[in-house]
């Protein structure tokens, strides 16, 4: 809320509006707090109904706002001074529809567990930086994004009945020919889950959502764009591929799998070297980065768990992320 209220920004272009729904650290009493002290503060108490509280949350919220403009931060973000300004100057491009801002992770060393997440997510950052500078696909991440109202209220707001709304609102605007920039000058620091039991239900929650979109949105686009979201939302499936890879020198005798586990052994030379690299660049012991491929093959665990929860459609769990303060709150949860 700090970070918010004290932007490089004229405070009267702006609003916060704070929606919360079912927390138990007493989110709303120091929200409340906020909104007696300043008045483009506003707080609101929902009842969850929906799937996806965080959809149902934003939806509410838009109707209330008043903006040309939505921004979107969970409660863990803590956006730098100078966000709405970057984000503001990206939309007088009419052209643009949605901007995504740089995440990187501010507790890094919290725990082992945090060290493992967070080069995960930061493999994740640069690999969508990467993307985005090749005209590829853009997602917005749930946080730190900003959205034309005018495209939210044509593409029907987020969706509440599935459980990643931001990814899902991505495809339909990539749908309607809109365009989503990425900007790393629009950053933001969040937090990395620090328990393994959050971890598993929040990694759940991700690779599934991917599997649960309507591939049909991209059936009318021809576009580099297109084959790139194509190949996100496949990526539980290209996880599993992966993981195969492991029993090729097995038989390798054969000529194409010997060039197969030539060009595994080669992605997964680099893919390390790039660890080893963001590991030192954002101060995580490089041990960690060498046991990073043990913590892979985690992520490639729960790939296969989605895949198999959306292949035999299990019933459909939204679970709020429990963050590191909560769990003190809380310890014997």
């Amino acid at each position: 809320m700090d970070a918010l209220l004290n932007q490089d920004y004229d405070r009267s272009k702006y609003e916060v509006l704070v929606v919360e729904s079912g927390s138990t650290d007493g989110t709303l009493n120091v929200c409340r707090k906020y909104e007696m002290n300043y008045d483009n503060v506003k707080c609101f108490h929902i009842q969850r109904k929906a799937l996806n509280g965080k959809s149902e949350a934003l939806n509410f919220a838009i109707k209330l706002s008043k903006g040309d403009v939505i921004g979107v931060f969970d409660a863990d973000t803590m956006p730098r001074l100078d966000v709405l300004s970057y984000a503001a100057a990206k939309f007088k491009d009419p052209k643009v529809a949605g901007v995504q801002g740089r995440l990187l992770p501010f507790n890094v060393r919290d725990t082992v567990l945090a060290r493992f997440a967070s080069l995960e997510e930061l493999l994740s950052e640069y690999a969508l930086g990467g993307r985005a500078r090749l005209g590829a696909f853009v997602s917005l991440e749930g946080t730190c994004m900003f959205i034309r109202r005018s495209v939210l209220e044509e593409l029907g707001g987020w969706r509440e009945d599935v459980l990643t709304e931001d990814f899902e609102l991505s495809l339909r605007a990539l749908s309607a020919g809109y365009t989503v920039v990425y900007s790393p000058s629009v950053l933001a620091r969040r937090e990395v889950v620090v328990r393994l039991r959050s971890l598993l239900k929040q990694r759940l929650r991700w690779y599934r959502g991917r599997l649960e979109v309507d591939i049909t949105l991209l059936r009318m686009r021809r576009d580099v764009r297109a084959v790139d979201a194509l190949l996100t939302i496949a990526t539980p499936v290209v996880m599993i591929m992966y993981a195969s890879t492991y029993f090729l020198p097995l038989v390798a005798s054969l000529h194409v799998l010997q060039e197969a586990s030539v060009a595994a052994g080669t992605s997964t030379v680099f893919t390390f070297l790039v660890t080893m690299m963001i590991s030192r660049r954002h101060l995580i012991e490089p041990f960690y980065g060498l046991l990073s491929y043990l913590y892979v093959n985690l992520v490639i665990a729960l790939n296969v768990a989605a895949v198999f929860l959306e292949v035999t459609r299990r019933r459909k769990v939204w679970v709020k992320t429990e963050r590191a303060y909560q769990q003190k709150l809380n310890p014997g949860r």
